[in-house]
Parts: C-alpha cells; sequence; structure tokens
C-alpha cells in the first residue's frame, strides 16, 4: 500500500508538471495514432490478399496491436522517464539522492518519476483493441477477461524487469547504452509473434518478452487460457523480478557515489 501511494503522488505531481505543457498532450496523441493507423494499415494490406496468417484473422491482428499499444503506454507512462537517463546517473555518482531516500531503491529508481500523458496511449489501445475484438467477432466472457488481464500484468512486469537489468549493467560498463537491445526487438510485437520464425519467435518469447504482452493476452481474451498457463507466467514474472532485483543490488556494490 505504501508502494501505492508513492506511485500516485508521483503520478500527481508529474501531471500538474506536464499540464503547463497541454500542447504536448495533443502532439502525444497524434503521434500515436498516426503510429497506429500506420500499423493497421498495414496489417490491412497484407490481408488484403490473404484471410489468415500464422492462424491469426485481420481482427485477431487489430486486437494484438491494441494490447501492444496499452502496454507501451504503460511502459512510456513509468517506466522509462526513470531508466532512460540511469546510465548518465550512475557514471555521474548522482544515484545517492535515491538511495539516501526512505523508500526502496530499486522503485524510486525505476519508477519515481513518470509522464502522465502516456497513459492516453492505454486508452487508445482500448480502443483498438474494442475494434479488433469487434472485427474478429469474439465473445469476451468474465473467464477470459481475467486471463487476459493476468497475462498482461506479466508481460508488464517481466518487461520492466529486463529493462531494469538492462539498466542496471551500467554499473559494470557505465559507458554501454544497451536500451537499443530492448527497443529494436520490442516494436516487433505490434505484430502476433507466431508470424515469425521459428527462432526469433523463441527469442520474443523468452528474451524479449512482447507474446507475454500482446500475443498471449490477445488469445486468452479470444479463447481464454488454462490455469497452468496462468500459472507458469506468473511464475515467469516472479522469477524475473527475483533476477532483476539481485543484478541490481551486485550492481550498487559495485557503485561509487559522488561524496565517497
Amino acid at each position: 500500500m505504501r508502494l501505492a501511494r508513492l506511485l500516485l503522488g508521483t503520478l500527481g505531481i508529474s501531471l500538474q508538471r506536464e499540464l503547463s505543457f497541454r500542447t504536448d498532450l495533443i502532439v502525444r496523441v497524434l503521434l500515436t495514432l498516426l503510429t497506429a493507423a500506420g500499423t493497421v494499415g498495414t496489417l490491412a494490406a497484407v490481408y488484403a490478399r490473404v484471410h489468415t496468417l500464422a492462424g491469426w484473422t485481420y481482427g485477431e491482428a487489430v486486437t494484438v496491436l491494441g494490447m501492444f499499444v496499452m502496454v507501451n503506454g504503460l511502459l512510456q507512462a513509468l517506466v522509462e522517464p526513470n531508466l532512460e537517463w540511469f546510465a548518465g546517473k550512475v557514471r555521474g555518482g548522482a544515484l545517492d539522492d535515491i538511495l539516501l531516500k526512505p523508500a526502496p531503491a530499486a522503485f524510486l529508481a525505476s519508477l519515481a518519476t513518470s509522464r502522465p500523458f502516456a497513459l492516453i496511449d492505454v486508452v487508445i489501445g482500448g480502443g483498438i483493441t474494442a475494434v479488433g475484438l469487434t472485427r474478429s467477432g469474439a465473445s469476451v466472457t468474465p473467464a477470459t477477461a481475467t486471463a487476459c488481464v493476468v497475462l498482461v500484468a506479466v508481460g508488464v512486469v517481466v518487461a520492466w524487469a529486463l529493462r531494469f537489468v538492462l539498466a542496471s549493467m551500467s554499473f559494470w560498463a557505465g559507458g554501454l547504452e544497451l536500451t537499443v537491445l530492448f527497443s529494436a526487438p520490442w516494436q516487433l510485437g505490434r505484430y502476433p509473434t507466431d508470424v515469425y520464425g521459428g527462432r526469433l519467435r523463441l527469442v520474443l518469447t523468452y528474451v524479449v518478452p512482447v507474446a507475454f504482452v500482446s500475443t498471449r493476452p490477445a488469445r486468452a481474451l479470444a479463447h481464454g487460457a488454462s490455469f497452468r498457463t496462468l500459472a507458469a507466467a506468473v511464475a515467469v514474472a516472479t522469477g524475473a523480478v527475483a533476477v532483476a532485483l539481485g543484478v541490481w543490488r551486485a550492481g550498487l556494490r559495485r557503485y561509487t557515489s559522488a561524496t565517497s
């Protein structure tokens, strides 16, 4: 509950700051809509020649896109504002202000700053998902909706953990920017991962977990998911958090602050 209050307080303060730049909100919405429209246009061009692609209909593929936009909006709002400058803070010894505050340092390092305007993407993604479900004719039930929510939560957690691990690598190599290792394959989550080749599909499922972010939640929303699948997903998320915190603590033992 304490961390939830901290997160809500951070969102409130950040929202007040960003409301003074309302043009940014308009630009943000336009960019998200244009990007989503480009992807939908690409899908429409492909499905004009085929009925299904790797077993996915047009409506189901649009649902995957909607899921991706939603989760990407969450990460851009809550995680990226903190970790994109993380390596610079490590190089300059500027983590002191985070480590000395009376709150979990890992939380502050990855979630203390936010961009509330990016949450608009969550709303847009929800709309795209609704359109995709309508086009596919899927019938959403409480069970399938619950399975989808669980898998989306798992995807967010695993994506955060991977991004946090890459940022923590700056404790060992301060001049190395590893963001590209995450951001480049991340964009492939706009499409069902089943359309990719075997090895790439494995990477997008178990290394950069975009399958959990968009493809699997979309399938669960339309067709449901077994309890075994959900339990395995939760176990993967728990393990990812443990690994991320372990790397963070190991990195802190190497950290030299600006005052030492």
